[in-house]
């Protein structure tokens, strides 16, 4: 066995290393040892407070320490710990009377050896030891107790290494929970898509029927509640989706819709008014819409958490507008604030105020870099009572983001007396009710309209008839949309043009990817009766049974 004592003081403190020790106690054994090897009078442990710039004295050894003294703070420069601090070498004091840069806390002190540690290159903390007598320490000492102070740095950060990769082992499964949650939340938006169109197609047939007001006023009521969880919907659908790094041109108040929109009933459940008026323009920004709407939900959900620690009624506003060629949001709350030490560090890495399980401290890393990513920037100014984060995004230099619907004017019956057939489509959805009201629907704009509930039976329909266009469902049990448009493309190429797509999930990626690849329309439901007529009449009339007398195609089923 080891009989040389600074031999065992290093295999005890690693041991303890590598037995994953609280970083406290390995300190301790180290000042210990320290205080021991070099028989000091006194010991200490000594951190370095670099944004304040004070000297805080964690740990000592030996006697006379009063409170008094174990509460003095040092600046940096300050004493021999300070100069030590401040330029991160050792420092041997054989005779303190002499020395200009001692700092005398005891009295009996003659000799003093500060030692750094150093931690990423920077003095974390500092090995501080007394001797009553000149000459109490050599060069053989500072070797040895630098030497423990490499240790006690190895400790240091190996426990800051192990608590980020804790931290960013928290944050991957965090992240799993929210790709399974989204997937989830698609298939479910997805299902809940297809009801709301019958809901709404019924309810836009029941307007183009109108009784008496009480009739009208009912019908209102169920197209706007319907519109309102549509619109819902489309946003889960859009935080849901994977990420994608496509850019469009989009306007602020879009943005700020859709964020304010997803959080709106449990900020008014929490008590919490949300304030957020469109601007005059929608100023266009070029982003990734997913990403924008990322960070806005994370400033609302910050603000959110500060409002919910104070006993005030809380008000958060969002605001947008436009300085020169940028582009502005800000999000206020009137929270706890910000305190002043901390506000600059809170867009670090897995900087967070919050108690362990409660955050990462990567939503605002985050929507820093995305930001940054877009070339604009975010910033925050704080007081208790008023925190304003201000996100800033370069105006797009493109055509102006359309503010108004694609929408046409209000649809009209048309009387069967007064004009004649407009056309003849196929409808194609497994969903039956979808189907009955659609067909219902061009029934009374004057359009044959022929129904079928999956792929199979509509490719049996269109190798009996010509039609002037196909309204599919893309995903359906069996024969899907993509399927059915190839094998009907195939048989007849003039059909490429002629199909009009919709679905209840467009964010998905083979959807997407799908109806890009085509020169065809696609709506997302549930989808107005005017924007269905509106894509429909470019083609009717020129295909129908009522137009060129040509052989009905022969189609593959």
């Amino acid at each position: 066995m080891d009989s040389d004592p600074v031999a065992i003081a290093i295999r005890e403190v690693l041991t303890d290393i590598r037995q994953r020790k609280r970083v406290e106690e390995i300190l301790e054994m180290v000042l210990s040892y320290c205080s021991d090897l070099a028989k000091a009078v006194h010991g200490s442990i000594v951190t370095v407070d670099h944004n304040s710039r004070k000297l805080i004295i964690t740990s000592v050894r030996g006697e006379d320490w009063t409170l008094e003294k174990q509460m003095c703070q040092l600046t940096l420069g300050e004493g021999l710990t300070g100069h030590v601090a401040l330029t991160g070498k050792p420092y041997l004091c054989t005779d303190t009377s002499v020395d200009p840069n001692y700092f005398s806390l005891f009295e009996n002190v003659r000799s003093e050896l500060v030692v750094p540690i150093i931690v990423e290159e920077k003095v974390w903390g500092l090995i501080n030891l007394d001797g009553t007598d000149a000459n109490a320490f050599n060069d053989s000492t500072l070797a040895t107790i630098a030497l423990l102070a490499e240790l006690a740095a190895f400790a240091i950060k190996l426990r800051i290494d192990l608590t980020e990769q804790e931290r960013l082992q928290r944050h991957l499964i965090q992240s799993e929970k929210l790709a399974s949650l989204g997937e989830t939340i698609a298939g479910i938006a997805h299902e809940i898509n297809n009801p709301l169109t019958s809901i709404l197609t019924n309810a836009q047939l029941l307007a183009l029927r109108r009784g008496g007001p009480a009739d009208e006023t009912s019908i209102n009521t169920i197209l706007v509640e319907a519109k309102r969880t549509a619109d819902l919907v489309k946003n889960l659908l859009a935080f849901s989706r994977k990420e994608s790094k496509k850019r469009e041109v989009i306007g602020i108040n879009e943005l700020i819709k859709q964020a304010v929109n997803l959080k709106r009933y449990q900020l008014r459940v929490n008590n919490i008014q949300l304030i957020s008026e469109p601007c005059e323009t929608s100023f266009p920004v070029l982003v990734t819409a997913q990403q924008m709407q990322q960070v806005l939900l994370n400033l609302l959900n910050n603000a959110e958490q500060a409002i919910a620690k104070t006993d005030r009624q809380g008000i958060i506003r969002v605001e947008g507008g436009r300085r020169g060629d940028k582009v502005f949001i800000t999000v206020t709350d009137n929270g706890g604030g910000i305190p002043p030490h901390i506000l600059p560090f809170i867009f670090d890495p897995f900087f967070t105020t919050k108690n362990l399980g409660e955050g990462t401290g990567l939503g605002l890393s985050i929507a820093h870099t995305l930001i940054e990513n877009h070339g604009g920037t975010i910033s925050a100014k704080s007081e208790p009572g008023n925190t304003v984060f201000t996100i800033e995004l370069p105006l797009a230099r493109s055509p102006k983001v359309p503010t108004t619907s694609k929408e046409t004017q209000p649809l009209t019956v048309i009387p069967h007396h007064h004009s004649k057939i407009l056309g003849r489509v196929l409808v194609v959805d497994d969903e039956t009710a979808i189907v009955d009201a659609i067909c219902e629907f061009l029934d009374l704009q004057n359009i044959k309209a022929d129904k079928a509930n999956d792929g199979q039976e509509a490719l049996v329909l269109l190798g009996k008839n010509r039609y002037d266009a196909i309204i599919s469902d893309i995903r359906m049990p069996g024969i899907d949309g993509p399927q059915l448009y190839e094998r009907a493309t195939a048989a007849n190429p003039q059909y490429r043009s002629r199909f009009l797509f919709m679905s209840g999930d467009l964010v998905r990626d083979t959807t997407q990817s799908f109806v890009t690849s085509l020169n065809c329309a696609c709506l997302a439901k549930p989808f107005p009766l005017q924007l269905l007529f509106q894509h429909l009449g470019p083609h009717l009339d020129q295909y129908s049974s009522t137009g060129p007398n040509s052989p009905v195609p022969r189609i593959v089923s």
